[in-house]
């Protein structure tokens, strides 16, 4: 059968070139909205007699609401494959992926509804605020993303690699695959990276 010969002939060096080329294959993506809601009052310090006082202002009210929509999406990096993922015997070979990543890979404010009141004493939103808040948004985003939408990115990335690599591997003369992963991964042990 020269199909089976092919694949003896086949180093774990090969696949591993072979797996290589794709490098990172992104994946389905997530997305995550959270509004973050800020309410400072104005005050005004006094001091008389040795005695400090802090009053509100009347009218110096400022209320800011910012929506926030995170988009996350899910990769496997095939270029961190080597010969130790690897075991070839004849037409069949069994190839342990690395643990996919999540990435997040936008974080857009949805400038439309979000709003900013103040009144007519009030102070508005310095730029570090604004910036901190939509920092807080990321964050409280990504920690209210449900497992459940983890879960469906990193499944999506593994469907993903296992449809790129059958072909790949077929075409170099195995006839039974088997695409793996590390049997005690959990999604507490999900990488999270910007990019």
């Amino acid at each position: 059968n020269a199909e089976k010969a092919q694949a003896e002939t086949v180093t774990p060096e090969t696949v591993v070139e072979a797996v290589r080329q794709h490098s990172r294959l992104y994946t389905a993506e997530a997305t995550s909205r959270k509004t973050m809601t800020y309410t400072s009052q104005n005050k005004l310090s006094l001091s008389a007699l040795g005695i400090d006082k802090t009053l509100d202002l009347p009218l110096g009210k400022t209320e800011a609401r910012i929506p926030v929509t995170v988009t996350y999406k899910a990769y496997i990096d095939l270029g961190r494959v080597d010969g130790r993922n690897v075991r070839a015997d004849g037409e069949t070979i069994r190839i342990i992926l690395p643990d996919p990543v999540i990435v997040e890979t936008a974080c857009t404010v949805d400038h439309e509804n979000e709003s900013q009141k103040k009144q007519l004493l009030g102070k508005g939103l310095t730029y570090e605020q604004y910036q901190e808040m939509v920092r807080q948004a990321k964050e409280r985003a990504w920690t209210e993303l449900p497992d459940s939408a983890q879960q469906a990115v990193i499944e999506t990335a593994k469907v993903s690699a296992t449809e790129i690599l059958i072909p790949q591997l077929r075409a170099l003369g195995f006839s039974k695959i088997e695409i793996a992963y590390r049997d005690d991964f959990s999604l507490r042990q999900l990488v999270r990276r910007k990019e």
